[in-house]
C-alpha cells in the first residue's frame, strides 16, 4: 500500500521563503524591551533639537518649504485629500516655522541632474520590492530624469560598497555636463559617505547628497544585533544574495560610525539634505516592533531602525520627518514579505510623491 501524500511541498516552500525573516524577527525579539508606542499627540507635543549627537554643525531647517512642495505633488496625485498641509504624511512639530511667502508653482525638475540611488542593508536579498523608490524612478524617467541604481552588496561593509559606487559611476558614463545627486537610503547613506571620502577623484561632480533615514551615527539595533548576526545569522541569506565581506551590521554600530565621522571630512562643495522618519503603531511594520523598542530606550522618535537624531547629518538641510517606518519611507517590501512588513493600517506611504518632492526641492535649491 502506498503511503498517503499530504501535499506538504507548498508549505515547505513557503517556510523556506520566509525563514530568513522569521530568524531576523526572532533575533530582534530577543533584545526587545516592553516600551509602549506613543500616539500622535505625544509625538506632536514637543519640538526636536537640530543638533546632531556628538556635536557638529546645526542643521538648516527648511521643513516648511519642503512641505509646500510635497503637498503640491501630493495634491496633483490625489494623495492629499482633505489634508492641505499633508500632516498625515509629514509631521508638523511645534518648532517648524511658517513660510514667509508661499508659492503656487512647483519647482522644475532640473534635467541636468543625474540621480544615483544607493539602497540599504540586504537590499539585494529581496528582489525589486527592496529597491529604494523603484516605482518612482520609472515614473520620473518619462519626465527626463536620468537615474542610476547602484547594485550594492547588501551584506557588505561600507568600504566594500564604496568601491561598487565608484565602479558604477565609471561604467554609467555620466555626461560631464550633468551634476550628480546621490540619494542614500538607510545604510546606503553610510556607503555614500565612504565613497566620497575614499574616491576624491569622483567627488567633484557630486553636487548633493540626500539622506533618507540614513544611519549617519549608527544604530543601537546594530550594536545589540552584531554578535547575533556575526555568529548565528550571517549565513541565513546565503541562498538569496551574495555574502560580500559580511560587514553590513558592523558598519552600522554606533561606535564605528561616530569614530569614523570624527576622523573624516566631506568635500566642502556638496550640499547635504536629511529626511528622517518616525510613526505610530498603526504604521509600524510587524518586523520592526522589537527594534523600535530597542531604540525607544534613548529616543522614542525612531523608525524601527534609526532614531531621528542619529539620522541627522551635521550641517545638512532638514527636509522633514515622514510619518512612516523605516521600510515604508522608501521601499515596497510589503509586496514581497506581506507578513513581516504588515501594518495595522495597510495604506502605503506615498513614496513616489516623496521621491519627486526630493528632486524638485534639490533642483530649486541647487539652482539658487
Amino acid at each position: 500500500m502506498r503511503p498517503a501524500r499530504f501535499g506538504v511541498s507548498p508549505v515547505v516552500k513557503i517556510l523556506r521563503r520566509i525563514a530568513p525573516c522569521i530568524v531576523s524577527l526572532f533575533a530582534t525579539a530577543i533584545f526587545g524591551g516592553c516600551a509602549s508606542m506613543p500616539d500622535a499627540d505625544e509625538y506632536l507635543a514637543y519640538p526636536v533639537l537640530l543638533d546632531p549627537p556628538n556635536g557638529g554643525a546645526t542643521a538648516r531647517d527648511d521643513r516648511a518649504r519642503f512641505r509646500e512642495i510635497f503637498c503640491q505633488v501630493a495634491q496633483r496625485e490625489n494623495f492629499a485629500g482633505a489634508d492641505p498641509n499633508c500632516e498625515q504624511f509629514l509631521w508638523r512639530l511645534p518648532d517648524e516655522a511658517e513660510l514667509e511667502k508661499t508659492s503656487t508653482e512647483l519647482p522644475n525638475l532640473d534635467t541636468s541632474l543625474h540621480i544615483v540611488v544607493v539602497g540599504g542593508a540586504f537590499s539585494d536579498c529581496f528582489g525589486a520590492a527592496s529597491v529604494a523608490y523603484g516605482a518612482a524612478i520609472k515614473q520620473l524617467e518619462s519626465k527626463g530624469v536620468t537615474t542610476t541604481v547602484v547594485p550594492i552588496s547588501g551584506r557588505s561593509s561600507a568600504e566594500f560598497n564604496a568601491r561598487i559606487i565608484a565602479e558604477s559611476l565609471h561604467s554609467a558614463s555620466i555626461d560631464p555636463e550633468q551634476r550628480i545627486v546621490l540619494l542614500g537610503y538607510s545604510k546606503g547613506t553610510v556607503d555614500i559617505l565612504h565613497f566620497l571620502n575614499g574616491y576624491p577623484d569622483l567627488a567633484p561632480q557630486v553636487q548633493a547628497v540626500i539622506s533618507v533615514s540614513g544611519a549617519i551615527f549608527g544604530s543601537a539595533v546594530a550594536d545589540q544585533g552584531a554578535w547575533a548576526y556575526d555568529t548565528l545569522l550571517k549565513n541565513t541569506f546565503k541562498k538569496r544574495c551574495d555574502p560580500g565581506d559580511h560587514g553590513v551590521v558592523d558598519s552600522m554600530k554606533t561606535e564605528v560610525r561616530r569614530a569614523w565621522l570624527e576622523q573624516h571630512e566631506m568635500p566642502g562643495h556638496i550640499r547635504f539634505y536629511t529626511i528622517a522618519a518616525f510613526t505610530t503603531r498603526d504604521h509600524l511594520a510587524r518586523g520592526l516592533r522589537s527594534s523600535w523598542r530597542i531604540l525607544a530606550r534613548t529616543n522614542r522618535r525612531n523608525d524601527g531602525q534609526v532614531t531621528i537624531s542619529d539620522a541627522l547629518f551635521p550641517g545638512s538641510t532638514l527636509l522633514g520627518y515622514a510619518n512612516a517606518d523605516h521600510w515604508g519611507v522608501a521601499i515596497d517590501i510589503e509586496q514581497e514579505l506581506d507578513f513581516i512588513a504588515g501594518r495595522p493600517d495597510d495604506h502605503p506611504f506615498p513614496r513616489s510623491v516623496l521621491f519627486e518632492a526630493y528632486l524638485r526641492y534639490v533642483s530649486e535649491d541647487l539652482g539658487e
